[in-house]
């Protein structure tokens, strides 16, 4: 897993939306299930996934002092969330909790778009520092994506599993 970071320096470029593609807010009491599942389908082909009953991710994800519905992104294709950025300020910068697009979405360019758009959210809330995790072998291509958009390895962290018989 990869620590990945910014300084935004200036303003970040517009964000170049697929055709059809509209960005908004999160609006919790609305949007929490469909965002919850929509996440869920995001990373079922991450390494170790891990589900958890949407009562529960809204408690850790919609609640607390650090949730701020501004800095979540949704990019909606209609009624249908396409992708999302979760953000919130953490750690004493910005930080991308979860960046994912939808398979029909994929390879659009929808995944650049929301990181620019999540951006734009903490460059004007004043944050300058950005950053976010990633599994380093994922399988859609995040780390060369972020790389794409100016971040660089803070740290790196591996981790081993020995399956025992």
């Amino acid at each position: 897993f990869l620590r990945m970071a910014t300084t935004l320096e200036q303003a970040p470029p517009p964000a170049a939306l697929p055709e059809g593609i509209v960005a908004r807010a999160l609006d919790p009491s609305r949007d929490g299930p469909a965002v919850h599942a929509a996440l869920e389908e995001c990373f079922a082909d991450h390494w170790d996934p891990v589900f958890v009953p949407y009562e529960r991710w809204r408690v850790s994800h919609l609640e607390g002092e650090s949730f701020d519905p501004e800095l979540w992104v949704l990019a909606m294709n209609g009624d249908e969330i396409a992708g999302l950025a979760a953000c919130r300020v953490r750690y004493g910068r910005g930080f991308v909790d979860e960046l994912g697009v939808r398979r029909p979405w994929r390879r659009l360019g929808l995944g650049l778009a929301l990181l620019h758009l999540a951006f734009a959210a903490f460059w004007r809330r004043g944050e300058r520092s950005v950053a976010l995790s990633v599994d380093s072998d994922n399988l859609t291509g995040a780390t060369r994506l972020y790389e794409r958009a100016g971040m660089e390895v803070e740290f790196e962290v591996g981790i081993y599993r020995k399956e025992l018989a």
